[in-house]
């Protein structure tokens, strides 16, 4: 029988190609974006090229949008096996220019969202002694990033939530673990090039070791390995996919 996964943000960009991973390995899908139901039909129609898909629209950032999502996996699939956490938002600000509003929002989308969908979801793995939870974070949240202090806080925060639930659920058979991605190719890596004022080969040349940006299909391959049965033993780590852009500049400036 074809497992559950439930994917956050996964109308387009990471979200969408970890949900096209999954469904080429023979999960049942469920999609979630927070608005764009039309973006939202596009992915479904694409997934369901591969396997049964459904998509819900709600906001995950909140009790109701998370409570919503995973009732209607259970609703429509009968349960839910694994958990991808994507959805998240980054806007780069300056410390001193965000306002609370803002920062609340970057907290929300990125944290509490995966609280939310974590706190609705292992009830339904531990009655099958079987899950899998991949929080996706990055690398900012490891040694942070210039005008993205939310944004690290909150991808911080869920390195953090990631091991801890990974101990708290100890041999329960569900596994808890975090993707740290770097730039990616997609709308928000493209967003923050604009701020920065750089074109992407001269970012790539300068920040990483392959000269290259991530694809959203090479994350979507490792979460398929994170959520497999070959990663049963695999739990409360923290892998990264950067390009070596953290090596480099540790590399570079003995830091």
């Amino acid at each position: 029988m074809a497992r559950v996964a439930v994917v956050t943000g996964s109308g387009r960009g990471i979200g969408l190609a970890i949900a096209l991973a999954l469904a080429k390995n023979g999960f049942k899908i469920v999609l979630n974006a927070k608005r764009h139901a039309e973006e939202g039909e596009q992915a479904l129609r694409l997934v369901k090229s591969f396997s049964d898909a459904h998509f819900v629209q709600a906001d995950v950032a909140t009790e109701q949008g998370a409570l919503t999502l995973i009732d209607e996996s259970i609703k429509v699939f009968g349960g839910v096996d694994v958990l991808v956490n994507n959805a998240g938002v980054g806007i780069a600000k300056p410390l001193v220019q965000t306002e609370e509003a803002l920062w609340d929002k970057m907290i929300n989308a990125n944290l509490k969202s995966t609280y939310l969908c974590c706190r609705f979801s292992i009830p339904h793995m531990l009655k099958n002694s079987w899950g899998r939870i991949v929080n996706i974070t990055s690398v900012a949240g490891l040694h942070g990033a210039v005008h993205l202090c939310a944004y690290s806080a909150a991808k911080a925060g869920v390195i953090g939530l990631t091991k801890a639930l990974a101990a708290e659920l100890e041999s329960t058979g569900i596994t808890v673990n975090a993707v740290a991605a770097g730039l990616v190719k997609t709308k928000m890596g493209e967003s923050l090039l604009r701020y920065l004022g750089v074109e992407e080969k001269e970012w790539a040349n300068r920040f990483t070791l392959t000269h290259k940006l991530i694809e959203p299909e090479e994350v979507g391959t490792l979460v398929g390995y994170l959520v497999s049965e070959d990663a049963k033993n695999v739990t409360g780590q923290v892998f990264v996919i950067d390009s070596g852009s953290t090596i480099k500049q540790a590399s570079y400036f003995g830091v």
